[in-house]
């Protein structure tokens, strides 16, 4: 069973903006969290907000 359907039989489709921010969600998983992050602010923000992060610390470790 993968990452999402776990996640999803316990109805929990938002925590997966952090691995899906850091690539680490599989095509199917990132598919599905795509269609999902389309619709929902929060999600879309907490990605954003993550993804600047990642790039932070990418560049300060450089």
């Amino acid at each position: 069973m993968s990452l999402l359907d776990r996640l999803l039989r316990r109805g929990d489709l938002h925590s997966l903006a952090a691995p899906y921010a850091l690539d680490a969600l599989e095509p199917a998983e990132r598919a599905r969290f795509e269609k999902h992050v389309r619709k929902c602010g929060p999600c879309a923000a907490e990605v954003r907000d993550l993804s600047e992060d990642a790039v932070r610390l990418a560049w300060s470790t450089a």
